[in-house]
């Protein structure tokens, strides 16, 4: 779509701060765990269940997005999206039962994926010519983060206006709540309709036979095995190492958020941009997956020998956090080398993305459930020393993932260059 300059900026802030927080409001926990616990009168394991709840939902609407992308109009889909976070988030501050909770998070997964996430992709990929799609979704990416961490933080400055915890929070939604209407309006207002004047063509449905070799390719199921490990460590640190803090290190839970928002947010910039920038030093991907995950399993070992020292183990948990976002931005970039073929990029991603990002609906119950055993028997570090020990296990299998990356880099390129040579 033809647009200029400042509409097209205008506008790719816009979809970019709607990703951003259509993240953050259904993972508030990652920065007010304890808040959340409180305000909420949930538990470990109730919260378990909430997220993984948004988990499922979540990894189940990545299809469905494709699908409605395709069949109806963007910018009524964007309006959908935010005006239905806004009025489900709204419901979530009025604090209602434990059912009620889950319920929303369903939603939350319906329609911060569902309904949002391929439109989310397609609204970008239309504000510019093929040329410019790498940097307009770097871009996009970056602007998600700047917004992302505006929100946390002043959402973290309004729990601090507050007496109680559940007051704070009550206000934290509120403040989300806000942002989805804003942003509804400005869609209304300031997004073009990128599907008018144009006949939709439908394109062709993917062959059956096509999904099933994508499904049966061995190179599908490398990069399954190692995204998988990075997200499961990614999800986990990014997920409870807030709480650990308070805990474990009896940090208060004001510092724990402002660490989590760092972790979370502001780390996220410089881990996409170095982490990318160190990946492609390496000749093959998976040596420089290899390093990141033994880096990853060694800290991960230093925060648990280290949780009587409490600076010491605060500065080791912030190192853990660049690491795995290293991991989460850089593992899509393995498929060339995993040996997924160009033509077959859009099939074997969704295939991937089904299967590699279950870590959403599985890692919430069972890490709760580890710490809610650690608190029956009257030992809450035991609960988050069972989940660091969990962690070195999903880095160990990232090594491993990552040495089968490099051999099948190694061979994918011994392929070509004999391709080539015969070309001659």
């Amino acid at each position: 779509m033809e647009l200029d300059k400042k509409k097209r900026n205008i506008v790719l802030v816009i979809l970019s701060m709607i990703a951003g927080i259509a993240y953050l409001t259904p993972l508030i926990r990652f920065s007010f765990y304890d808040q959340m616990i409180v305000a909420l009168n949930i538990n470990d394991v109730q919260l378990g269940t909430i997220a993984g709840v948004y988990g499922l939902f979540n990894v189940i609407g990545y299809v469905p997005s494709g699908i409605l992308a395709e069949k109806f109009n963007t910018k009524k889909l964007l309006i959908l999206s935010c005006g239905a976070m806004c009025l489900v988030t709204l419901w979530y501050s009025s604090f209602p039962g434990y059912t009620a909770l889950i319920i929303i998070h369903a939603l939350y997964g319906i329609f911060s994926v569902g309904t949002f996430w391929s439109p989310y992709l397609k609204a970008i990929r239309n504000l510019g010519s093929e040329n410019e799609q790498g940097r307009l979704f770097g871009i996009s990416e970056g602007l998600r983060g700047i917004g992302q961490t505006a929100v946390a933080f002043l959402c973290l400055w309004a729990m601090g206006l507050f007496a109680t915890q559940a007051a704070g929070f009550r206000a934290v939604l509120l403040i989300n709540a806000a942002a989805f209407a804003l942003l509804t309006v400005l869609v209304i207002v300031l997004v073009p309709d990128f599907d008018k004047g144009k006949k939709e063509q439908n394109a062709k449905a993917e062959k059956k036979e096509s999904m099933w070799k994508a499904f049966g390719m061995s190179s599908t199921w490398l990069c399954i095995f190692v995204i998988m490990c990075g997200y499961t460590l990614w999800n986990t640190a990014n997920g409870y190492m807030g709480t650990y803090c308070t805990r474990v290190l009896n940090i208060s839970p004001e510092l724990s958020s402002t660490l989590s928002i760092i972790r979370s947010y502001i780390i996220v910039f410089v881990a996409g941009i170095s982490g990318g920038i160190i990946m492609d030093k390496f000749s093959y991907k998976g040596k420089g997956m290899f390093w990141a995950f033994l880096a990853t399993g060694v800290c991960v070992l230093a925060i648990l020998f280290t949780s009587k020292i409490v600076a010491v183990c605060v500065v080791i948990t912030v190192i853990l956090a660049y690491l795995v976002n290293v991991l989460k931005s850089t593992y899509w970039s393995i498929l060339g080398e995993a040996g997924v073929p160009l033509a077959m990029t859009g099939i074997a991603t969704g295939i991937i993305s089904f299967i590699a990002l279950t870590p959403d609906i599985f890692v919430a119950p069972i890490i709760s459930r580890f710490l809610a055993y650690g608190e029956a028997g009257g030992n809450v570090e035991l609960g988050f020393n069972m989940m660091l020990v969990w962690m070195v296990v999903w880095a160990v299998l990232g090594v491993f993932s990552a040495i089968l990356l490099k051999r099948r880099g190694v061979k994918t390129k011994q392929l070509e260059q004999a391709a080539q040579a015969e070309n001659v």
